[in-house]
């Protein structure tokens, strides 16, 4: 689901969720590097000298899980009394993209898809770092 179609469903919703734009560039963020790094692994794993990516194979399908189960659950949370548990998944899916585009950076200049990678990680921790942000301000 695209960004603009999760705003589209968020306008919609009976319960009007505040800061729905900073919401949905995150849970977009969050599906695209869960497809990036998904795609990462695999491009790893079809690479001749595996046994030097498997820190990375590893932190890509950790990270892409921890973004799925973000993006799912922030697609859906729309409660206060959510917002404790929003944060820390926010921190750790943080935590996870940053340490997966750290790892996928030592490897960008051999492999092309591990700086895509990175770029995607980067991009995700930063919109989960907004959201933070954003749910800390007032709606």
């Amino acid at each position: 689901m695209s960004a603009v179609a999760v705003r589209a469903m968020f306008r919609s919703h009976p319960e009007k969720p505040a800061h729905a734009d900073a919401m949905s560039h995150c849970i977009d963020a969050c599906f695209n590097c869960v497809e990036t790094c998904t795609a990462c692994a695999d491009a790893c794993l079809s690479e001749r000298d595996v046994e030097h990516l498997v820190s990375c194979i590893r932190l890509n399908l950790d990270c892409a899980a921890v973004c799925n189960a973000a993006g799912n659950i922030m697609s859906r949370s729309n409660k206060a009394g959510h917002r404790q548990l929003l944060e820390a998944l926010l921190a750790n899916c943080i935590a996870f993209c940053r340490a997966c585009a750290a790892e996928c950076t030592r490897h960008a200049e051999m492999h092309k898809h591990c700086r895509v990678c990175a770029e995607a990680c980067t991009a995700c921790a930063e919109a989960c770092n907004d959201m933070l942000s954003t749910m800390r301000m007032p709606a």
